[in-house]
């Protein structure tokens, strides 16, 4: 008899070619991260009581109050920034964490006004109850859902549910038995069930040994179950809580929190459904001309000075990061604006108004009152990438010009010189931009000058470490010291930001990179950043493929230029002088 265990096995079932027709894992979205506010702690903030909201009337209650500052934010990628309101809004998609002032941080709030989906709330969990954040006690304040509620739930009927890790049971850490922090509510139904990020979080809890309660309540939004978390928060929390529910204010956060718990997919899009849509043909019948004349006379103005193209995008990307692509950017100062001009991110690094104001004074001879600055400056960026030998994109338009600027927001969302990679992410997700559009739009950099104060750190830092012993490397650098000197004068002195083709648009800049020769210590951090896993690779990427970056450059730019400012559209105008507004 033959030994079948030394036989041949038998011929697959399977077709040769479908034995690899298998489809490989998505690629893992970006792992979320703590921004703390300006200077972050040395040490973990450890606060007596953390308070997480999740529900809506939580939610609602802890927007009123006045007393609370800001300390940091749970930043999500895959979340949407663009969004975001100036003043806190219960329809910003944030997860902020404050102090309620109380002198020390020992009470901190975090306001979680997002949705998080099943997989990601474990990551978020041990964020805000981790090596940053040492809590001594946690209150976390969520909504039932009915799915998971064994039992009948009326809707006219309100309830408080609560459950605690063991440690909260048991009084453990103080000497007491029996001193829950929600006093006289009863514990959540056995064979009811809890998932998702409030599961997590006590989950962390337990697993910590800390002292955590979770409190949910019914039903998920309106005035009843308000005044009940108020009364429940006011008796055993925080006994100087005054917050009341006006009848107004209920649609408002009723609408909120359908859109709150629906969890976000990891591609980053933005539909504002209160904002007209920007068109290809919308000037079409009132100033057909408009993109001719555009293009022309930055024609005029490229062959004059090939630098001109560089003055003109950084305007426009100046302009979009701040209010959105609204032309605020342009204002001038006067008695009653205060402009962006100023700013300390804008002072030194932006030129170009009068080729503005030339395209301006061209459209108005053409169609007087019809095309807005905001559009002018937009279309303007595209001719210039493509006059210097950039990609082509359609430019849609229709945007309104802003009566207002924010110097505060031109000095604060913008990136600078010498920021650290992460910040700079943080700041492109703010505005609803991924970290790949991040390291595109960075590309603008090869047609870019720079002045000495912005990479004196860098030339002087550490620009030897990442270059290496290149002989043409130390070369460059000591022409770099000769134009920045390390003390003294020089601040304005310039240089391009890519010194071998500084007036062609190709991808040379992410080469300089890829040898340790960035100028600005920020785009440098893109490759060499010990962070920079994702974007290493597409400095690598775009380096060995221009079709690639000149494709994602189009796509990023469009993006950009869809950074709209929502309240431009039902108050701004179409600005006969972009310097100012119309009188």
């Amino acid at each position: 008899m033959e030994d079948v265990i030394t036989e041949l096995p038998p011929p697959s079932r399977f077709f040769q070619e479908d034995l690899n027709n298998f489809i490989s894992p998505s690629p893992s979205p970006p792992l979320p991260f703590l921004v703390f506010s300006n200077p972050k702690p040395d040490l973990p903030i450890r606060p007596s009581l953390l308070i997480i909201a999740l529900s809506s009337p939580s939610l609602y209650i802890f927007h009123q109050l006045s007393t609370k500052t800001l300390v940091g934010s749970l930043i999500l990628p895959e979340v949407p920034f663009s969004g975001i309101s100036v003043e806190p809004s219960l329809g910003d998609r944030t997860c902020n964490i404050y102090s309620l002032n109380d002198g020390d941080n020992s009470t901190l709030l975090v306001s979680a006004q997002l949705g998080v989906s099943a997989e990601r709330s474990h990551l978020i969990a041990r964020l805000l109850i981790g090596a940053d954040i040492v809590p001594k006690r946690v209150l976390i304040l969520d909504s039932i859902q009915s799915r998971n509620f064994r039992g009948k739930l009326s809707p006219d009927e309100t309830y408080a549910f609560k459950l605690e890790t063991s440690a909260e049971r048991k009084g453990l850490g103080d000497g007491s038995v029996g001193s829950s922090l929600l006093k006289g509510i009863d514990y959540f139904p056995s064979g009811s069930m809890i998932d998702g990020l409030p599961a997590a979080l006590l989950t962390r809890c337990q697993l910590k040994n800390i002292k955590g309660t979770l409190c949910v309540s019914w039903p998920e939004f309106g005035s009843p179950v308000v005044a009940l978390i108020r009364s429940l928060l006011k008796r055993d929390v925080l006994p100087s809580l005054d917050v009341s529910l006006k009848k107004e204010e209920q649609d408002q956060y009723a609408r909120f929190n359908r859109i709150k718990h629906q969890p976000y997919d990891t591609e980053f899009s933005v539909i504002l459904a209160s904002d007209p849509p920007l068109t290809l043909d919308y000037y079409e019948s009132t100033c057909p001309t408009v993109f001719e004349i555009v293009k022309k006379e930055m024609e005029c103005q490229v062959l004059c000075d090939p630098r001109n193209a560089a003055l003109v995008l950084r305007l426009h990307f100046h302009d979009c990061f701040v209010q959105g692509c609204d032309g605020s950017v342009l204002l001038d100062d006067t008695i009653d604006l205060q402009g962006e001009k100023k700013a300390s991110t804008n002072v030194h690094s932006l030129k170009g108004f009068r080729i503005v104001d030339r395209i301006k004074n061209k459209l108005e001879s053409e169609c007087p009152g019809i095309v807005s600055c905001a559009d002018l400056l937009t279309i303007a960026a595209r001719d210039a990438v493509i006059l210097v030998g950039g990609p082509y994109w359609d430019v849609p338009v229709g945007r309104k010009d802003s009566k207002t600027a924010s110097y505060e927001l031109a000095r604060d969302n913008l990136p600078t010189a010498n920021e650290g990679l992460l910040s700079i992410i943080a700041k492109f997700l703010y505005q609803g931009l991924s970290v790949t559009d991040m390291v595109a739009l960075s590309g603008a950099h090869t047609i870019g000058m720079a002045r000495c104060e912005s990479f004196r750190g860098r030339i002087y830092g550490d620009f030897k470490a990442t270059s290496g012993m290149n002989p043409l490397s130390q070369s460059y650098l000591s022409d770099l010291k000769s134009i920045c000197p390390a003390i003294g004068s020089g601040d304005n002195n310039v240089t391009a930001m890519d010194n071998v083709t500084p007036n062609l648009f190709d991808n040379s800049f992410y080469h300089t990179l890829l040898r340790g020769e960035g100028l600005l210590n920020s785009d440098q951090e893109m490759y060499s950043s010990v962070f920079g896993i994702e974007t290493k690779k597409l400095v690598q990427k775009y380096a060995e493929d221009p079709i690639a970056f000149f494709k994602q450059f189009s796509d990023s730019m469009v993006k950009l230029g869809n950074i709209t400012n929502s309240d431009s559209f039902v108050n701004g105008e179409v600005r006969k002088n972009c310097r100012f507004v119309n009188t």
